[in-house]
């Protein structure tokens, strides 16, 4: 364990951590290595890294740490994640080679994304200048994809063992995001619930992979969820309800696979659980003739949960709204159409107006010819 020297190191970095000491947190973050995301098969030197981890996590459960200060360790921490696993060139080969067998661990970079999100947002509340705080979101948001998209060669592993630890750091970064930072997450969730719904069925074909299956539906839940809740309008919301809702309800037996099936319907009810969170009465009233074909498929699970949302939309409301909407777009249609006639009889004066000069100016020409 950690010799007289390391303890000596150690206390002394805590102490100054607590004190708010940047330089000891970029200290504790560079000694930690990739221990706050791994947990090493290997034991040799792991408790002096490990507990700089440790130390790292630590300090965010602390009153006397400021929320810039909070913000920018988070960062620091970010930026090495993505040294380390991100895909450009500054990714470190021989760190990477040597982790292959590691296990991903997500409860000390959880609580350090929490509580700097946390600390970000109070910041971005009372902020005049928007710029520094956009490149941190921008930083986070480019964290989480590459937490949600992981590499092919270990997604299966990635989405097995750690789609929980996913699906809440989805929901904190979401919680915390500012609105005029959405459109930087959509296609983020987007890409993060299309790629779920691939692995999903890529893993039928390996019955050795079931609970990468029902991991993939997890952060398919943690993506769809947070496109209904935050960006209800968006494109990807209704393509993708449409997509799956649809396969659900056209699906026939056909000799085909339990677990294809399975996997069908656990993604439908992932789609309904996503939209009886949201609070866009247009997507639900938009998605209402599935809903309704939903309550008349086999699967009971199903039926139920599309009852619940059905029994939550306000028609009433809907069709009072679109009928306002077909007055108000009537109202304009005569406008517009008065502002043509007006434009037409303004069209004709100058016409004739034009008409006049020509002849006069021709009446001109003649004169002056004789």
């Amino acid at each position: 364990y950690l010799n007289q020297v390391q303890k000596g190191v150690m206390s002394l970095l805590q102490n100054m951590a607590s004190n708010s000491s940047l330089r000891a947190f970029k200290a504790l973050t560079t000694t930690s290595g990739d221990y706050i995301f791994v947990r090493s098969n290997d034991n040799e030197g792991e408790s002096f890294e490990l507990e700089a981890a440790k130390v790292v996590a630590s300090a965010f459960d602390s009153d006397n740490l400021s929320d810039e200060a909070k913000v920018t360790v988070m960062c620091s921490v970010l930026s090495h994640y993505l040294k380390i696993y991100g895909s450009d060139k500054d990714v470190m080969p021989s760190d990477s080679a040597e982790r292959k067998t590691s296990e991903a661990r997500y409860d000390i970079v959880t609580k350090v994304i929490d509580s700097g999100c946390h600390a970000a947002a109070n910041i971005d509340a009372t902020a005049d200048d928007k710029a520094i705080l956009d490149s941190i979101w921008e930083r986070i948001v480019t964290v989480v994809t590459s937490l949600i998209l992981p590499p092919a060669a270990s997604r299966y592993d990635g989405y097995a063992h750690h789609s929980k630890s996913i699906l809440d750091i989805v929901a904190i970064v979401l919680t915390h995001l500012p609105s005029r930072k959405y459109a930087s997450a959509e296609p983020m969730l987007e890409q993060g619930a299309n790629r779920a719904v691939e692995v999903a069925f890529e893993c039928i074909e390996d019955v050795n992979k079931p609970d990468a299956a029902e991991g993939a539906v997890h952060v398919f839940l943690a993506c769809f969820m947070g496109l209904c809740q935050k960006m209800p309008t968006c494109s990807a919301v209704t393509s993708l309800t449409n997509h799956i809702l649809g396969d659900a309800i056209d699906s026939k037996d056909e000799g085909g696979s339990v677990l294809f099936s399975k996997t069908q319907q656990s993604l439908a009810i992932a789609v309904c659980e996503s939209l009886q969170t949201t609070t866009s009465q247009d997507l639900l009233v938009g998605v209402f003739p599935l809903l309704c074909r939903l309550t008349n498929v086999e699967n009971d699970g199903l039926r139920r949960v599309a009852g619940r949302i059905l029994g939550g939309v306000n028609l009433a409301q809907a069709i009072s709204r679109e009928r306002q909407r077909a007055e108000e777009a009537d109202i304009r249609a005569q406008e517009v159409e008065e502002e043509n006639s007006a434009m037409l009889e303004e069209i004709e004066y100058l016409q004739a107006e034009n008409d006049e000069l020509q002849r006069q100016l021709a009446l001109f020409t003649t004169e002056a010819d004789a």
